[in-house]
């Protein structure tokens, strides 16, 4: 009868210590999918006039969504770049910021694994979409380190990324934030229906990039809008490649400004910016490099 009673409280136990298993696994598994939807909500409510989202349905447009410190990344493991990125920009004295670090990180969070090396010898250069020094004096040096994760990196010709490109990065933190409280800024890449590869990775490389500023002053909303191709010598003027909002959806297969009205968002879409920007005064800055 004691052999009995032992083995039955025995099952007992394992039969108990199984329910607390279960119940465990069933707690963090609702535990993670409400911080899933905690965090997108966070990204919701993040950006007034809304993020960017994906008007097509396939693989390529499969969009990972990565919170930084200080930008967001809508990222494709397909494709091995981000989409877009968003960061917000203010006016700020122009100061030091931390060095770079010696190579560029890979990502944990995506399954791309893209690396450094995948770069090396590949005829393109690491292009920051949100860029590091702007992020540095805007944040700190963590949120600068972050800006060298690969999820942030497009492959750019070295007279785009080191040219023109950083002349329009000067351009947004120096100038174009004199004219409103903040800005915010969407870049990424444009790709072509059969775009190629990096030699070394299954890493796409784009035919253009594109960049969006949105602010608003008063009660008006305000954009600017550039796309620019891999071609450029990099001393070319800024307003060669504005653009529409409009047109870059068209390239992209994404949308922009969804949280605004659609009547401010028709306007918006179609403009080529106005003169608040004041790009003439710095349409030919030239570049550093």
């Amino acid at each position: 009868m004691g052999f009995l009673q032992t083995a039955a409280r025995n099952g007992i136990m394992r039969i108990l210590v199984i329910i607390a298993v279960l119940a465990s696994s069933w707690h963090l598994l609702n535990a993670s999918t409400l911080f899933v939807h905690q965090q997108s909500d966070v990204l919701s409510s993040d950006a007034p006039m809304g993020w960017p989202q994906s008007k097509l349905q396939d693989a390529n447009h499969d969009i990972q969504t990565l919170n930084n410190l200080c930008y967001q990344v809508g990222y494709s493991n397909q494709r091995a770049n981000p989409l877009w990125v968003s960061y917000r920009l203010h006016r700020v004295k122009d100061g030091q910021v931390d060095k770079r670090p010696p190579k560029f990180l890979m990502d944990e969070r995506t399954t791309a694994r893209v690396v450094h090396e995948h770069y090396n010898r590949s005829g393109y250069t690491r292009g920051h979409m949100a860029p590091n020094h702007a992020i540095g004096e805007l944040c700190d040096d963590a949120a600068q380190l972050e800006t060298f994760k690969m999820s942030n990196i497009v492959p750019q010709t070295s007279a785009l990324n080191s040219r023109w490109w950083e002349r329009l990065e000067r351009v947004e933190l120096t100038h174009f934030t004199q004219f409103f409280k903040e800005v915010w800024v969407f870049s990424g890449p444009v790709f072509s229906a059969h775009p190629v590869t990096l030699p070394h990775a299954s890493v796409q490389v784009p035919e253009h990039c594109y960049k969006i500023y949105v602010a608003k002053k008063g009660d008006s909303w305000h954009v600017l809008a550039f796309v620019v191709d891999q071609g450029v010598k990099g001393n070319e003027p800024l307003s060669a490649y504005l653009t529409t909002i409009d047109t870059i959806e068209q390239q992209t297969g994404l949308t922009f400004l969804s949280s605004l009205p659609l009547e401010v968002q028709t306007h918006l879409k179609a403009s080529q910016g106005d003169a608040i920007w004041q790009l003439n005064q710095v349409d030919q800055l030239p570049a550093r490099y």
